[in-house]
């Protein structure tokens, strides 16, 4: 395959950007979910916001994990599009679900009865342990939920209607905003929980979420031919039998994101022993680092589906270019959004915190990591691209190595050596930069070891 020419990388940016918006506004509105969380109970209490933290702990990580357990979902179902096969599509759907289902059942039930060990095991302060159990327990009712409406999103945004998703999570945002006010503080005749109010509508309207994310699957202009509203045994057996093949697909991945997040995981249990201000700021850093991570998730999941279409019409000339394209629009989105964070560090911590100690901590640090957020942002869209190509495996280890063994074993070494809160931030620059250069690395090395085009 030759190499594209101008107008052919400005159509695929086009097409790329048409796919990666809705995907960074979904994604944003999850950001902007938590974020709220985090200023409506700082708001609240610093107290209460070390305890969100401490909760998150678990939370954040299964959540992620779920996620990346689903995500052959979208990687089958971009190559049954691709491969114009409509029908598989409809059956990945079904399979998607099916592994929803029994995953957040399975999650509910460990973190509703063992909430409390889990909490001590991951290193919480011990006086933050039991308000951080509390939110667990709340949060773990929203698992079955999440993970359905997380299925219905992968399959829309892998037979490209990521817009579909768009609608439904943007619609999510106020009602979450309301009931975590409402809950949190104890308005609209709610009880003031603190920070497992907020969990607790997170819960709510994940189940609310999870309902119309069906629905807009369901109401596809092609539902018909891609089989969605087949409810007849013959599909759901279909759907049964290739439910293994989504679950060995998404084990890696959810077994090296579940390792990734344990590194930060480990720096958020880190920030607790650092005592309530700086547990509280880097929980703020952390929320609005995830604002960057949104653009980011928006490109890679793009890439992952035009690479994805790829591998399934045999075009595999195409990965690399297509790859590139969304890691250079991801450079120039997140490079100019962590310039914007690196000026504005003060006033973006400030809706966050009433605490002027935890402010001007956290706008330090801020400003320390924004430069490398680039870093994982490439890193994102790289991952995504090598598990459309099939090569989930070796990502996972190199997210393993640069998150699990790079982020947290230099996290725990400079906080041992005395250099408090900054030793966080610098622990998670290095398992950016490390992580982009690996997943980098691999990429290239797999798009030329294999046949430049089947075609």
């Amino acid at each position: 395959m030759m190499r594209p020419a101008l107008p052919e990388i400005a159509a695929e940016a086009r097409r790329q950007l048409s796919l990666a918006w809705p995907v960074m506004l979904t994604s944003l509105n999850w950001t902007l979910m938590h974020l709220i969380d985090v200023a409506i109970v700082g708001q609240f209490g610093t107290s209460e916001l070390g305890s969100l933290a401490a909760g998150r702990t678990l939370t954040f990580i299964t959540i992620v994990m779920g996620l990346a357990a689903l995500s052959g979902v979208l990687v089958h179902s971009a190559r049954a599009d691709g491969a114009r096969d409509a029908r598989a599509t409809g059956d990945y759907f079904r399979a998607g679900l099916i592994f929803a289902l029994g995953l957040g059942i399975a999650c509910m039930a460990v973190l509703l009865f063992w909430a409390g060990p889990l909490i001590r095991l991951a290193g919480v302060a011990p006086d933050m342990a039991e308000g951080g159990t509390a939110v667990v327990r709340a949060m773990a009712l929203a698992y079955p939920a999440q993970f359905l409406l997380a299925a219905a999103a992968h399959f829309l945004e892998g037979v490209s209607r990521p817009r579909r998703v768009t609608v439904v999570n943007l619609a999510m945002l106020p009602l979450n905003a309301l009931l975590a006010w409402a809950w949190v503080g104890g308005h609209l005749g709610l009880p003031a929980l603190g920070a497992v109010g907020a969990a607790l509508a997170t819960a709510t309207v994940s189940a609310l979420g999870a309902a119309a994310m069906l629905v807009s699957a369901w109401t596809l202009p092609d539902a018909g031919p891609r089989g969605v509203r087949d409810l007849s045994a013959p599909a759901w057996r279909r759907a049964v039998a290739d439910t293994p093949a989504l679950i060995r697909f998404g084990t890696v991945p959810a077994l090296a994101s579940g390792l990734e997040l344990a590194g930060f995981s480990w720096l958020i249990a880190l920030s607790t022993q650092l005592g309530a201000v700086s547990a509280a700021a880097f929980q703020t850093v952390f929320s609005l680092h995830n604002l960057a991570f949104s653009m980011a998730l928006g490109f890679g999941s793009a890439a992952g589906v035009r690479v994805g279409n790829a591998v399934g019409a045999q075009d595999y000339g195409a990965a690399l270019p297509r790859s590139l394209i969304a890691a250079g629009l991801a450079v120039i989105g997140m490079g100019a959004l962590s310039l914007f964070l690196f000026l504005g560090s003060d006033p973006a911590v400030r809706p966050f915190t009433n605490d002027p100690a935890v402010a001007r901590l956290a706008a330090g640090l801020l400003a320390l990591l924004a430069p490398f957020m680039i870093f994982d942002g490439l890193q994102l869209v790289f991952v995504y691209v090598l598990r459309s190509l099939g090569d989930q495996v070796a990502a996972g280890i190199n997210g393993i190595f640069a998150f699990f063994l790079v982020t947290g074993g230099l996290g725990w070494w400079l906080v041992r050596a005395g250099l408090g809160a900054p030793a966080l931030i610098v622990a998670s620059a290095a398992g950016m930069v490390v992580a982009a250069l690996l997943q980098g690395g691999r990429l290239w090395w797999v798009s030329w070891r294999r046949p430049r085009s089947s075609r």
